[in-house]
């Protein structure tokens, strides 16, 4: 992690932020603990050499300023109305999901998820092929009744979203895959019927057989089954927050247009680094729902370019864009926005200004959410080069070696012999960025 700082960062004016990662560096380099850093340690380092007043003092400093980082990780949110942001489903779990879980438990804040893309590229066509086959199936058998009420085919089957996401949920309680397949089919089923317009079982069925054929020809996708697969990753995201009782209208699939001027639904490719975002397409979507839902609170993916899909930078271009004409607006002088980055790149522990602990009992729960929940991505149709394996694990890494960093600092007996309860539970660190209006918008655009 910080081991590998760029030399020319020590370069120019000085700053606590050069001194704070040359000393972390130093402690990195010597596998040493910060309190047993001598002067002559810092005097060798050709990056310490470089701090102004050099002493053991300035070690102090930083001693200090890493925990006063992790305190403000402690510190509960509250009151607060929150509007976490992700590029795809799935960003906003693996990137902040510790720091959500508290916010979610307490029931005077109001808590809102947006998602900006459709992500249908995720999905394969073998994981539709078998979704529609075991729809299918399920349908024939008689197994999914609601295609039997008089009004389903003209609006009922857009009703009752909510009960497919506890009907799977109740299963995974219950350690029953059976239901848990059907509950997902259940939604399956809607989104067919809604896409294609269809009118009775007879179409439904025929719609599902054309599909299957095609997908098993390997036939280009069509627009339809682009948006359904898309659906299936917004799913996938009302799953994972429905585990702590979030309701299916505090989570928003935006659908931009990220991707391609031309349609609605993104395309794979992912355009150039230098792009502007669409006022009307991108921007005003947001615009619209900050304007409506007031946030007090908002997190946004912080990726620069290169450093993770390109779609990450469009997304916080776009959502800064927003915040921007909304500032032009209102008085947004209180408003918290926290940056994250995931599993496609860190923050550098001098770089962030909050570290929420992780413990193993949420650990457990966030790896359990994502099996159960993003389906899609157990094994990720595009994952990270660095990674073989469930974007859950390799998030799980990352703050455990983050943890394993800040200790260097702060020494282990800080944690395991600390008078707070969630600070001895702490096994793993995530790292954020807590910016106001201002210093978001210098950062991002």
């Amino acid at each position: 992690m910080f081991d590998k700082t760029d030399p020319s960062i020590f370069e120019g004016e000085w700053t606590f932020e050069k001194t704070e990662r040359a000393v972390l560096g130093l402690c990195k380099i010597l596998d040493h603990y910060a309190h047993k850093l001598t002067l002559d340690d810092l005097k060798n380092d050709p990056r310490c050499a470089k701090i102004p007043d050099l002493s053991l003092e300035r070690v102090q400093e930083v001693i200090a300023d890493v925990e006063a980082k992790l305190w403000r990780g402690v510190k509960p949110i509250d009151n607060e109305v929150i509007y976490h942001t992700g590029p795809h489903h799935d960003d906003i779990m693996l990137g902040i999901m510790p720091f959500i879980m508290r916010q979610l438990r307490s029931p005077h804040n109001q808590v809102h998820f947006a998602i900006m893309t459709s992500g249908f590229h995720s999905v394969t066509d073998e994981f539709l092929l078998e979704a529609l086959f075991d729809t299918l199936s399920l349908l024939r058998r008689g197994l999914i009744q609601m295609v039997n009420y008089p009004d389903f085919f003209e609006q009922g089957y857009r009703f009752k979203q909510e009960k497919d996401i506890h009907h799977y949920l109740d299963n995974v309680a219950r350690k029953n895959p059976h239901e848990m397949r059907r509950g997902f089919c259940h939604r399956i089923l809607r989104d067919v019927v809604g896409l294609w317009h269809l009118k009775s079982v007879a179409e439904l069925e025929q719609r599902l057989e054309i599909e299957i054929e095609s997908l098993q020809k390997g036939l280009p996708n069509s627009p339809e089954i682009q948006k359904l697969k898309g659906e299936v990753r917004e799913f996938e995201e009302e799953l994972v927050w429905a585990y702590a009782g979030t309701a299916l209208d505090h989570i928003h699939h935006l659908r931009l247009g990220l991707y391609n001027d031309k349609t609605e639904v993104p395309e794979l490719v992912e355009g150039p680094a230098h792009w502007s975002p669409n006022l009307e397409r991108d921007v005003l979507p947001i615009l619209t729902q900050l304007r409506a839902i007031h946030p007090t609170v908002i997190t946004v993916a912080m990726d620069s370019v290169g450093l993770a899909p390109k779609t990450h930078y469009k997304v916080m271009q776009t959502i800064a864009e927003a915040v921007r004409l909304w500032n032009e607006e209102e008085d947004l002088s209180k408003l918290r926005i926290f940056g994250y980055r995931n599993v496609w790149s860190t923050y550098h522990p001098a770089e962030a200004n909050v570290y929420v602990p992780v413990s193993l009992n949420t650990m457990a729960v966030f790896e359990k959410a994502f099996k159960d929940s993003y389906l899609t991505q157990v094994k990720a149709e595009f994952p990270n080069p660095d990674f073989d394996g469930p974007f859950s694990e390799l998030a799980e890494q990352i703050w455990a070696k983050q943890y394993k960093d800040i200790q260097l600092i702060l020494g282990k007996d800080f944690f395991y012999e600390n008078a707070h309860p969630l600070v001895r539970a702490t096994h793993g660190l995530l790292f954020l960025k807590e910016m106001t209006v201002k210093e978001f918008l210098r950062e991002t655009m």
